[in-house]
């Protein structure tokens, strides 16, 4: 039986869930601790930070039901602040309860700069790691080597602020309502600078575990989430609303056991993501020609991409590609693409283990269409179609040998970019037999265009129900966040 096939015993497929749980990370709190907030200037003048001494225990539900805790403490040790953040989730994920457990800690100075920090997120047999510390002005930044990871130094204009898991990234004081404090944000995930915004909406009550406690509601827009939090008079977080129906709570420990019997319930993950469609597509993967009307789509535009995906006049139209005549011999030495034939931090091309794995699946082959098609089909039979709610890391991938539709495509963009071949991800939406859902693929440079192709289902290229909403590395797919339960689509045209 084939591996769609398969599908027809269960709602859902398990290739499409990385991303969401990658999203549902990022959701609360900075995932590798890697956006950092600069001297203490750039906050409002008139802004406090808060010297209290704070333990606090919450819980975390998805739609209402139990889905884990977190412990945030925040101590002085000498002259400095130690802040620990420990998370301990679960996502049910086809019916599998997947437990993940993100934990940090952080040394700042009394002002809460930092001066050094680890990271590490655990989910089953992969496991993310990466710590850093402030050498001058220089913030030092090291992955283990397991993981393709290695030493890089960054350089910064200031000491910065690191961000919190459960909270705001410094704890403020003396709010004021209506008050909107902009913070530049550095990030070293993408050596880009952004602002985080974060406005006083009102004050209000809450009842927190049976006690009602006055606090300041907050929004607060990183990059492209948006989150409403409940702060107290110490800076510290009494709630936090997300999406997804996600919510964080402060609570206690007997609270949280009691909870706990309720992780039987946890909705799964897919369905609660899945995009609504009017109409259906029959035989998807021979799909040739769409055209759907865009019913909803929210703040953020869906991207024409030439000549595959055009967005004209709340309608796109998608056409799958011819397999196009390369231009170029391998490798690519043009300095158009440089970017799409570097290594990046999960996509670790550079590594000598990918490297020797490129060589043994492209051989002499100089043509990159062919070369890539040969990666794409490698890919497709070496790794085990599992869900895992994980960061995908190109070198983890290829010994693990296991992954959902982000590890097919970060491998095989490692591989890609390995043979010098100008390689992106792409992140979007895949027609199932019921809806939209989310997923990640490839698309390889011919010399003139790009083509794309989809590791997870051996297609090259891909059926014309690939959706394109983010391009770029893993680093930028939680830009995918502000599509999530904002998209509705009807189908109007369909040709195979």
């Amino acid at each position: 039986m084939s591996f769609f096939a398969e599908r027809s015993r269960s709602r859902l497929n398990p290739w499409v869930t990385a991303l969401i749980v990658g999203a549902w990370l990022v959701l609360i709190g900075s995932l590798f601790k890697d956006a950092y907030y600069p001297h203490i200037s750039d906050l409002a003048d008139d802004l406090t930070l808060s010297s209290a001494e704070t333990d606090d225990w919450f819980i975390i539900r998805i739609r209402g039901a139990y889905s884990g805790f977190g412990r945030s403490r925040q101590f002085r040790q000498g002259d400095h602040w130690m802040l620990r953040d420990d998370l301990n989730i679960s996502l049910n994920i086809q019916g599998q309860i997947k437990p993940i457990r993100i934990k940090s800690t952080a040394e700042v100075d009394k002002d809460f700069r930092l001066i050094s920090f680890k990271v590490r997120v655990a989910s089953g047999i992969v496991t993310f790691e990466q710590s850093g510390y402030m050498d001058g002005r220089d913030l030092v930044l090291k992955t283990p080597d397991i993981v393709g990871g290695g030493t890089r130094r960054l350089k910064l204009y200031e000491r910065p602020r690191i961000s919190r898991s459960l909270g705001l990234p410094v704890p403020l004081k003396n709010l004021k309502v209506g008050e909107q404090i902009k913070v530049p944000v550095f990030d070293p995930l993408d050596g880009n600078k952004w602002d985080a915004v974060i406005q006083v909406m009102e004050q209000a009550e809450l009842t927190i575990t049976g006690k009602k406690v006055k606090a300041w509601l907050v929004r607060a827009i990183y990059r492209t989430i948006e989150l409403s939090m409940w702060i107290d008079d110490r800076g510290g977080l009494l709630k936090g609303l997300m999406p997804l129906g996600i919510t964080v709570i402060r609570s206690n420990r007997e609270e949280i056991s009691q909870a706990m019997e309720g992780l039987k319930n946890l909705p799964e993950m897919m369905a609660l993501s899945a995009v609504p469609v009017k109409g259906s597509i029959k035989d998807p993967r021979k799909l040739t020609y769409l055209e759907l009307d865009i019913l909803r789509k929210g703040e953020q535009s869906i991207p024409s991409i030439n000549p595959r995906q055009i967005v004209r006049n709340g309608k796109i139209t998608i056409t799958k590609e011819a397999v196009p005549k390369p231009t170029y011999s391998l490798p690519w030495e043009g300095k158009k693409m440089l970017k799409y034939v570097a290594s990046s931090r999960f996509i670790r091309s550079e590594h000598k283990d990918i490297i020797k794995k490129s060589k043994e699946i492209v051989g002499d082959e100089k043509d990159p269409i062919k070369a890539a098609k040969l990666i794409n089909q490698w890919v497709f039979k070496y790794l085990k179609k599992v869900p895992t709610p994980t960061v995908p890391d190109a070198v983890t991938i290829l010994k693990t040998r296991e992954g959902d539709c982000n590890e097919h495509a970060v491998l095989a963009a490692a591989l890609a970019r390995a043979a010098g071949i100008p390689t992106r991800i792409e992140l979007g939406l895949v027609y199932l037999e019921d809806g939209f859902y989310y997923h990640a693929w490839n698309s390889y440079w011919s010399g003139e265009r790009w083509v794309t192709a989809d590791a997870l289902i051996n297609q090259f290229p891909a059926d014309a129900s690939h959706v394109i909403l983010v391009i770029g590395d893993v680093d930028k797919h939680m830009n995918v966040l502000t599509y999530l339960g904002k998209l509705e689509f009807e189908v109007l045209k369909t040709k195979w």
